[in-house]
């Protein structure tokens, strides 16, 4: 999916692929699609690594992420493990910023706010990025400026690992203090079932409904069976 050029004083995105197609380097087979995350952010707010972190920690961020959102602090984030990860743009693997650019780029169509990238050496943010056509080349300028937030993640220490788990936990360590900078306290949101899903907002309300309509039957059978019983008065 390599369409342009990307950085916006560093690199040629498209030149690099043409100099890895010629020396007859390519990426795996399964990824031959180009960038994998701007397939998998178009629909969903977090991409994950190939290989997987643990199950606990992806639902959290998924639902720190779902919580920054909901409150207004829009960002969708990728979380790049390997070169694998990158698919056909593996030289962008190690520098966060610029990958974030040119993810932020790629997604422009559908996606216009913030773009975190968590790689092992650290992390990237860019917002409203787009190709422009300057003396003839195609370069990635972004409309809003995100220094504050990228002052942020300046100050967060590296992930603790090159592992899945630590890259998945350091990401949501980012996200909390990014929403914090705006205020915004993040709740694990995976936790809390939507709204109006299954015509109810708790997941206990199935189980209190049905002790409810059991109590009101063995009221109504209690009450039936009195009235059978009670005392008949003689007829004259």
């Amino acid at each position: 999916m390599i369409r342009r050029a990307c950085s916006a004083g560093a690199i040629a995105v498209v030149v690099a692929a043409a100099v890895l197609a010629a020396s007859g380097a390519r990426p795996q087979a399964a990824l031959a699609d180009g960038d994998p995350a701007s397939d998998v952010l178009v629909y969903q707010p977090v991409f994950f690594p190939y290989r997987p972190a643990p199950p606990a920690l992806r639902r959290r961020l998924t639902g720190l992420v779902r919580s920054a959102n909901q409150q207004g602090y829009r960002i969708r984030i990728a979380v790049v493990q390997s070169r694998r990860d990158l698919g056909s743009v593996p030289m962008l693997f190690g520098r966060p910023a610029v990958y974030a650019r040119f993810l932020s780029s790629e997604l422009s169509s559908v996606w216009r706010d913030r773009v975190l990238v968590v790689m092992p050496n650290g992390y990237g943010l860019a917002q409203g990025a787009h190709l422009v056509r300057v003396g003839g080349v195609e370069r990635i300028k972004e409309n809003t400026t995100t220094g504050p937030d990228e002052a942020v993640l300046r100050r967060l220490a590296r992930p603790a690992a090159a592992t899945p788990a630590a890259l998945v936990t350091a990401a949501g360590r980012a996200v909390q203090a990014l929403a914090a900078r705006h205020d915004i306290a993040l709740e694990d949101a995976s936790a809390t079932p939507a709204a109006g899903a299954g015509g109810s907002a708790s997941g206990g309300s199935p189980a209190l409904a049905a002790a409810v309509s059991a109590a009101v039957g063995l009221a109504a059978g209690l009450l039936w069976y009195l009235w059978r019983t009670r005392p008949r008065r003689p007829t004259a």
